[in-house]
């Protein structure tokens, strides 16, 4: 067994065995090399000569890289530090371990982080299904202004590129400390990150703290979607650097143990706009925890932004994808409130998604890298104006890129689509009133909130048309989830009800659509909402109730909804107001009947000026455009509730009628 012996009389250090070979000691300062006449002298390359080092122009020193461990990768390189021959080798060790507030000495590491605060401990608090973000996980526009609110250790928000997340959950696990990320607590920390460290994979690392996007104040939020040359440089939501993405891109082949790729920057744009692929570690990290990773926020360009736009032109819209290993999501963005609807399908292997606005068709083709199989989701977030798709992919894996995508021109819609539906399921809403619930044998289908489809029927030769406005989810007792969802209330003597409401699960009808005129972007500024019902009439009023509710900006403060029927009996889906009333007190229903019982204690009657003055209020300012009015039933009652509602004060701009 060989022995080692070190000696320290006068000041030199050797290493000897029983082998009796003398290793020299290197040093790593010019002093002690000029000190030691003894020691060979040997050629020092300047740091500049080193193949890593990082450009002098991103604030960093250009000294050669050193790399821990390939889950730790350092903050900024460290030049040597010159010191004195005599200093002990142990007191150097323990004086850097004290400067860079490490353990292990790593320069990354500034702080000890506490058991149970690793990497792997942050994936699984992320996939605990605890809400990170201190809003319910709802994806909301944050203005800067209540972005500098939440600054405080318990309450800690910041931006990176125009996205903000809540950090607070995130702070005991940051390597470089609490206070290291505090210093961006509060604003767009985006030229903090850059310094520090921007090869960080932040996006998938805070996903699940995502609160929305930084918003500006604009004339209106499509800013954040379709904004390319519409507003100064110093306020654009920013994007690595071509210089930075090659730093980015170096970390992560160090991360991997290879040699990193020499590329070099050309001026194309295209160059900037590709998504790189995640790096093995990332890979293995989304394989094991379902880690949402953001591969590309580029997949097609963002059209010019007119700032004037009217219904003879289409709405801009734009596309971009997200991954993990066992699914893919493209999101569409058609601006805000532009009330989009559409459809998804997939037709020999390739993913076909309509995107319709205004009556105008869009139509996005993706090629796929692989396979992809059904079922596909499809969901709308109305205010933001974005359209949701995700598909199953048919084998686990992560992909280098979505696959090859095509925008068409976008189509004016003269005859909207007539699709072939299967009745999942029916089930009663009251004693003559069903509730249908279909699903395209297309693949799933969203229409624009205050907008219908029609059924379309055969029968002994005559094509037989209805229109009816689907309810969504969540209004009635049916627990079948389906894409469209008809309440369709049977007439004895009717044409078409007594069939449809006699159908059966696995039943085919024929749908087409969607129609309507009815436009969100009326809605943006108003805070008080008036909905006048008969009958059948309240199912659109359903979704723009709930897409009130559920605003951020402004927020709604009160809906009156004046409920319309003729016995107890006829009111539709009046548990379901209940349970709204109780969770959120800005509701308030009002049912009016025609002809009830002797047991009923509510209001009686028909609709009438009187009834509608006591109600809403003797004097609605035509000017104030945080006030609306929508009104649904029979033709009579429609056109007699517009007539009131003008007498009382209101502008025909802030009032629509449903009209089938």
């Amino acid at each position: 067994m060989s022995k080692t012996r070190v000696q320290e009389d006068d000041g030199t250090c050797t290493k000897s065995n029983p082998l009796k070979i003398t290793l020299p000691t290197v040093l790593c300062t010019a002093e002690s090399i000029s000190d030691k006449p003894d020691v060979p002298k040997t050629t020092v390359l300047p740091p500049s000569e080193s193949k890593l080092s990082l450009p002098s122009n991103l604030g960093t020193p250009t000294s050669p890289l050193r790399l821990s461990s390939p889950l730790s990768l350092p903050n900024s390189p460290t030049p040597f530090i010159k010191t004195s021959p005599q200093t002990n080798s142990v007191e150097k060790q323990q004086s850097a371990n004290m400067e860079t507030g490490s353990a292990t000495g790593n320069p990354r590491n500034k702080c000890a982080l506490q058991p149970g605060h690793s990497l792997m401990d942050w994936i699984r608090l992320g996939n605990s299904g605890k809400d990170l973000t201190g809003v319910g996980g709802r994806i909301r526009p944050v203005h800067p202004t209540e972005l500098a609110t939440h600054n405080t250790k318990n309450d800690a928000w910041l931006a990176i590129r125009g996205r903000v997340y809540n950090i607070t959950h995130y702070l005991p696990y940051h390597p470089g400390g609490p206070e290291e990320l505090m210093r961006g607590a509060g604003t767009d920390a985006t030229e903090l990150f850059d310094k520090i460290h921007p090869w960080v994979n932040y996006d998938s690392l805070l996903a699940k703290c995502l609160v929305g996007p930084l918003r500006f104040d604009r004339p209106d939020a499509e800013e954040l979607f379709n904004s390319i040359n519409s507003f100064p440089k110093s306020e654009r939501l920013r994007e690595p650097s071509k210089a930075q993405e090659l730093v980015r891109k170096s970390m992560e082949n160090l991360a991997n143990c290879i040699t990193p790729v020499k590329k070099k920057i050309t001026n194309k744009s295209e160059e900037n706009a590709k998504g790189s692929p995640p790096s093995k570690i990332m890979q293995s990290l989304i394989h094991s925890s379902e880690l949402p990773v953001s591969i590309s926020r580029r997949a097609a360009s963002s059209p010019v932004r007119t700032d004037k736009r009217n219904g003879d032109s289409p709405t801009s819209v734009r596309f971009d994808w997200i991954q993990t290993s066992t699914k893919l999501t493209i999101s569409v963005y058609t601006g805000f409130l532009a009330n989009p609807g559409g459809c998804a399908r997939l037709t020999d292997g390739h993913l076909f998604i309509d995107v319709v606005t205004d009556d105008w068709l869009s139509t996005i083709k993706l090629v796929p890298e692989s396979a992809l199989q059904e079922p596909l989701k499809l969901r709308v977030f109305a205010e933001s104006g974005k359209l949701e798709v995700i598909a199953q992919k048919a084998e686990m894996k992560v992909w280098k890129s979505c696959g090859e995508t095509t925008l068409s021109p976008a189509t004016k819609m003269t005859t909207p689509r007539a699709v072939e539906c299967r009745i999942e399921g029916i089930s009663p809403v009251s004693h003559d009133t069903m509730l249908l619930a279909l699903t395209p044998s297309t693949g799933p289908v969203v229409v624009p909130l205050g907008h219908h489809v029609r059924v379309h029927q055969s029968l002994a030769g005559t094509e037989c048309i209805r229109s009816y406005t689907p309810v969504g989810d969540n209004w009635g007792s049916s627990d079948v989830c389906a894409p469209l969802k008809l309440a369709i209330k049977r007439y004895e003597l009717g044409v078409l009800s007594p069939m449809l409401t006699s159908l059966k699960t696995g039943d085919r009808i024929t749908v087409s659509g969607p129609y309507g005129n009815f436009q969100l972007k009326k809605l943006k500024s108003v805070r008080t909402m008036y909905l006048l019902a008969a009958g059948t009439g309240i199912t659109p009023m359903l979704g723009l109730l709930k897409f009130m509710l559920s605003r951020s900006n402004p927020r709604c403060e009160s809906i009156i909804l004046l409920f319309f029927n003729k016995t107890e009996g006829d009111i539709l889906f009046r548990r379901n107001f209940e349970e709204i009333i109780n969770q959120d007190d800005r509701l308030r229903v009002e049912h009016i009947l025609s002809n009830g019982s002797t047991s009923w204690s509510g209001r009686r009657g028909r609709i009438s000026g009187e009834l509608l003055s006591e109600l809403l209020g003797d004097s609605l300012s035509s000017d104030d455009d945080t006030l609306f009015a929508c009104l649904c039933g029979p033709t009579e009652f429609t056109y007699s509730g517009v007539d009131m509602l003008k007498k009382l004060g209101m502008s025909e701009n802030h009032v629509h009628a449903f009209i089938g």
